[in-house]
């Protein structure tokens, strides 16, 4: 069993991401994919507001931004992959909250569906290239 997400590696690989209007309704998002054996390091929430983010994240999920300080941190959504801008921006311009899930140990389609009955909308399936979207490999490990 592999302990930290693939999409660091040079492959890249599959994910599913969908957007939330708001707190709650993200953070009930992330309880059911957790419930549903998602990995931590599989997981990984963007949101408009650093602090918003890792709050929802806590032990669940990874935030781009974690472990940045200072400029770096608002340097962020400059350093999202193109694929997630081009599919979420508008969203994430709204002030929607985007969770991103690694295809890692479940079928692309069973987290879209995931996502789908935690009531994310715009819930997109595509192969994100290499990306430091979720936990590296050097801080990923048995949650």
């Amino acid at each position: 069993m592999a302990v930290s997400s693939y999409l660091p590696d040079v492959a890249g690989g599959m994910v599913v991401g969908g957007t939330f209007a708001d707190e709650r309704a993200a953070d009930a998002g992330l309880t059911l994919l957790a419930a549903s054996g998602v990995r931590q390091q599989d997981i990984s929430v963007i949101a408009p507001d650093a602090a918003v983010a890792e709050r929802l994240a806590g032990d669940r999920a990874w935030t781009p931004a974690r472990n940045t300080r200072g400029l770096a941190r608002r340097l962020v959504p400059a350093r999202l992959p193109s694929e997630l801008r081009q599919r979420f921006g508008t969203a994430m311009r709204d002030g929607r909250i985007v969770v991103v899930v690694a295809a890692d140990g479940q079928p692309p389609d069973t987290l879209a569906a995931l996502l789908a009955q935690a009531k994310a909308e715009g819930v997109e399936q595509w192969w994100q290239t290499p990306a430091d979207l979720f936990a590296p490999p050097e801080m990923a490990g048995p949650f």
